[in-house]
């Protein structure tokens, strides 16, 4: 099942220059907090991080499965924000949402990670996919 959290945490961040716009700052430091916890499991075949024009991912493939983490900063001066975790296979040429226990797993551990040094404001599972 697909998730989404929203939480608040202190960042410092070096270059506000290298974002691309507000929902991305800081969205490198949260990815950079996360991406241990993440990456417990064995079995990816790749892993693939960076930042788009609506935030920052962290991309886990696992043979025909993608699992994404998706970080988007909503208020940069209050370090309020939102990340979403969902799956998707490979089904032909495109890939199509689907609901999966990596999802469950992942959103586990990150939960378990922003208690450290942050405050969840809400955790939610996202509609259900269909």
């Amino acid at each position: 099942m697909a998730y989404e959290i929203e939480f608040t945490t202190k960042v410092s961040v070096t270059d506000n220059q290298v974002y691309i716009n507000d929902c991305c700052w800081g969205g490198d430091v949260v990815r950079d907090r996360l991406l241990p916890v993440v990456l417990t499991s064995t079995g990816y075949d790749r892993v693939m991080t960076g930042q788009e024009d609506w935030g920052w991912y962290i991309w886990i493939r696992m043979g025909k499965q993608l699992t994404r983490v998706h970080i988007h900063c909503d208020k940069k001066e209050t370090g309020m924000f939102r990340i979403q975790v969902s799956s998707a296979q490979k089904r032909w040429l495109r890939w199509k949402d689907i609901d999966t226990s990596e999802d469950d797993r992942i959103n586990e551990l990150i939960l378990r990670e922003i208690k450290k040094w942050g405050t969840i404001n809400r955790s939610q599972p996202l509609r259900p996919i269909s």
